[in-house]
């Protein structure tokens, strides 16, 4: 009963939608193919170029003193219309998890081909408004909360003001902000009643005038690494459950391309590190200068136990894998890595390894007295 309900509120919807095609098309005296009924998706990028052009009118009436106010009031109806719809094509969107699912693949492939890091997060926040969110924001965790990039459909200026705001002051992740609730669960948080929440952070909250907006983790080798915020400012109108799930599904497969392009990232600098040394020739195994440091347990600079856990790091193990291979807790394990990466002067867990092993064939090489 329930899919036949929706399905009779999803054609009433395309049939609005297609409406407002034929009424912006008499208004603008254009001829405006009307869409065809072919989901959400279509729907969406339909009232989305419909806005374009009702916009576009709209500043040239602005500009032009011989318009009647009657043209400007048209106008603007119509675009309340558009954003009538749009809200509508949300509420009646995707339930079966087979689309779900379907437009979240759809979405990831924008981002599949990216290889590296800051590539990836930097295109994903417009791949997560292709599933329907007007806003989207991607930003890396590491104590506090730092925002890389932002999509704002139809405003990217104010995307950039948004960042910046948030880059002046990066809020530090503890438990008067409610992204550390989805930091530490590692799970899809919706958040309501953005302008009066005392968690919410109030010059973003400013800034945003978000109302309601979702969190979705980006999580590699089980440690959160960074977020994926989506709302629905110009639809005015709170995420559901169907958000929530897009967001969540969209941030898996985010962290499992944030993954690759880590390892692939990780692996080019290890390389560059060791072709740097000038002394192993084409004739030397490639893993000759690897075996050499890593069978050494002295360091000049390091500890021992910092010794073990770089070594296992360069093998590829996760923190988890490595408090169970030394029998000490994960947290440890993170309190070892932070002193690694301070004592070599590393921003990861890759520079951190290929530093380790320069310097330590350096010592290895080193001409006896």
């Amino acid at each position: 009963m329930r899919n036949s309900s929706s399905r009779q509120n999803g054609a009433a919807v395309q049939d609005a939608v297609a409406a407002i095609a034929h009424d912006v098309g008499v208004l603008l005296d254009r001829d405006l193919s009307a869409p065809q009924p072919t989901g959400a998706c279509s729907d969406r990028q339909t009232l989305g170029r419909l806005w374009d052009l009702v916009t576009a009118e709209m500043l040239r009436a602005i500009g032009d003193r011989g318009s009647s106010s009657d043209v400007l009031t048209s106008l603007t109806e119509m675009l309340g219309r558009i954003r009538e719809a749009e809200a509508a094509v949300a509420r009646w969107g995707p339930t079966d998890p087979a689309e779900v699912l379907a437009r979240v693949q759809s979405a990831l492939a924008r981002v599949g081909d990216a290889q590296t890091v800051d590539a990836l997060l930097a295109r994903a926040p417009e791949a997560v408004c292709s599933l329907g969110f007007d806003r989207a924001l991607l930003s890396t965790v590491d104590g506090a909360w730092r925002l890389h990039s932002m999509h704002v459909v139809r405003d990217p200026r104010w995307a950039e003001e948004i960042v910046a705001v948030g880059r002046e002051n990066p809020p530090v992740l503890d438990r008067t902000l409610v992204e550390n609730d989805t930091v530490t669960g590692a799970r899809a948080t919706l958040v309501h009643e953005v302008q009066d929440n005392p968690r919410v952070n109030r010059p973003l909250a400013e800034i945003t005038k978000s109302s309601s907006y979702g969190i979705a983790p980006l999580v590699v080798e089980g440690d959160v690494v960074g977020l994926v915020h989506g709302d629905c400012y110009h639809q005015q109108r709170n995420l559901t459950a169907v958000d929530q799930a897009l967001l969540s599904t969209f941030a898996e497969g985010m962290s499992q391309n944030l993954s690759r392009v880590t390892v692939l990232e990780g692996l080019t600098a290890v390389r560059t590190q060791l072709d740097g040394l000038g002394r192993w020739n084409k004739a030397t195994a490639p893993g000759v200068a690897k075996s050499v440091a890593l069978g050494r347990d002295d360091d000049s600079v390091l500890t021992r136990r910092e010794v073990q856990i770089v070594r296992l790091m360069a093998d590829g193990d996760s923190n988890g894998r490595i408090a169970r291979r030394l029998v000490i807790s994960e947290g440890t394990v993170k309190t070892h890595i932070t002193r690694i990466l301070r004592k070599l002067g590393a921003s990861n867990r890759a520079e951190a390894v290929s530093i380790w092993l320069r310097n330590a064939d350096r010592t290895h090489t080193a001409p006896q007295g």
